[in-house]
């Protein structure tokens, strides 16, 4: 019974995956209406516009990263998609929690969800880095401890990226809780220790666009 459970969780998490894909398409990838005039005459050249110009996209870049989040007594890895065009960029990202010491409270070890979104700025974009930086929010959805178990953070949000190769770049990632549900807070360990209230990410960067 068990391993069915796990097995409908994940499939429920793979669901929510191709939704948040599918809405970034749409939303990020609308189509512009590209219009010819023809000129008619004997003596008038028409003029066309190139193949290229008939479909526009609204965004001019769409990024994927596979990123790891770096967090003591706990493993993250997650998937962000973004796009964006200019100064403006849409980030959208679907992560797993587990843990990776044992718990005296819970049996097992997977926890569930992190959903973010996020709208960001880019002041700096170049060839080999591009900084971006803005305003989100994160949500856990930790159905792995317990059905309708949630947890929800907003959250200011820092993204360096730097491109060794065209299309292929490495991306760090900072976050803080500026207003949080009581079961988030960054900065104070199980063992109620406490640290710097930033969260961290790194990752490898795919640039499709």
């Amino acid at each position: 019974m068990y391993q069915c459970g796990i097995l409908r969780r994940w499939s429920r998490s793979i669901s929510r995956l191709a939704t948040l894909a599918c809405a970034l398409a749409s939303l990020l990838c609308l189509p512009g209406i590209a219009r010819a005039e023809t000129t008619t005459g004997l003596d008038v050249d028409t003029e066309t516009e190139p193949a290229s110009a008939a479909l526009v996209p609204s965004a001019d870049r769409v990024l994927a990263t596979g990123q790891w989040f770096w967090l003591q007594g706990k493993a993250m890895p997650g998937i962000e998609l973004a796009a964006g065009r200019g100064l403006f960029e849409l980030d959208l990202e679907l992560s797993f929690l587990t843990l990776t010491e044992p718990s005296r409270d819970l049996d097992a070890s997977f926890l569930g969800n992190q959903l973010g979104a996020f709208l960001m700025l880019t002041p700096l974009r170049g060839r080999y880095f591009d900084l971006n930086i803005g305003l989100g929010g994160d949500l856990y959805l930790l159905w792995g401890i317990q059905s309708g178990v949630s947890e929800a953070a907003l959250t200011p949000r820092v993204v360096a990226r730097i491109w060794p190769f065209e299309n292929l770049g490495l991306t760090f990632t900072a976050r803080s809780y500026l207003l949080h549900s009581g079961g988030v807070d960054l900065g104070t360990a199980r063992d109620g220790s406490s640290g710097p209230p930033l969260l961290f990410s790194t990752g490898i960067t795919w640039r499709f666009l």
